[in-house]
């Protein structure tokens, strides 16, 4: 519904009303200006030049148009509404609250003695991914697809934990991190949903916010991942590695 083109306009405050209303679309629809800035928690003159930056000339237009395109759930179309917020995404990496987060995270890496990459089936490939990318630049790592890999009680005591899920709520790695932060490690999950159990049980934790697609039988998700693969390679340049 937004142009990349338009999208572009947006500063660091309005993608965060722009990532709402493309988040909450049908809440959107009921919403008075008002409401929609105490939500987001700007102002109502923030709003407006939001609307007017995404070709509209206030809030009641934007609306009438959100109802007018209702979007409608297909393969083709999830897959192009992607697109977009791929695009915001990368915008959003050189903001300011990111790069406060990544340096933090950074650090807590740096403090650890290596990393471990887990996750399952397609971020379990997304894991080795990222144990050969922070191996090929100097980086400690280990990666772990099995679910039911044993978990000691001292084996990763000064380790960081990589965790990869889309949902986050994956039983087998949630039973995995229970154990494993008895041990002591740190934990930082990339999930698809910052309200997720497994961001919720990290240490720190970088979600994407991008549209969910499956296959056609649904059973199988085919939510991108390339937020991943560009957050896996930051934070691997990041790093500060001893020589």
């Amino acid at each position: 519904m937004f142009s990349v083109e338009k999208i572009k306009k947006l500063n660091e405050t309005e993608f965060q009303v722009y990532h709402y209303i493309n988040e909450h679309i049908e809440t959107v629809k009921k919403m008075t200006i008002r409401e929609l800035a105490q939500v987001t928690h700007v102002s109502t003159a923030t709003i407006v030049r939001v609307c007017r930056h995404l070709g509209y000339d206030g809030f009641a237009e934007l609306k009438f148009d959100i109802a007018k395109n209702e979007r409608f759930e297909t393969s083709l179309e999830t897959y192009y509404a992607n697109f977009f917020e791929l695009d915001s995404f990368l915008k959003g990496l050189t903001g300011q609250v990111f790069q406060e987060k990544l340096e933090r995270v950074c650090r807590l890496i740096e403090g650890c003695d290596y990393c471990v990459f887990l996750g399952i089936g397609t971020s379990g490939a997304l894991a080795k991914y990222g144990y050969r990318y922070f191996t090929n630049v100097g980086i400690q790592s280990f990666v772990i697809t099995d679910p039911y890999f044993p978990i000691t009680s001292t084996g990763y005591k000064n380790a960081c934990l990589i965790i990869l899920s889309v949902s986050g709520e994956t039983k087998e790695i949630l039973e995995q991190i229970c154990a494993i932060k008895k041990t002591g490690a740190k934990i930082v999950s990339i999930t698809n949903d910052e309200n997720s159990t497994i961001a919720k049980l990290a240490d720190s934790n970088f979600s994407y916010y991008m549209v969910d697609e499956f296959a056609s039988t649904r059973a199988i998700k085919l939510t991108t991942q390339l937020p991943v693969l560009a957050l896996i390679e930051i934070f691997a340049h990041n790093i500060k590695v001893e020589k």
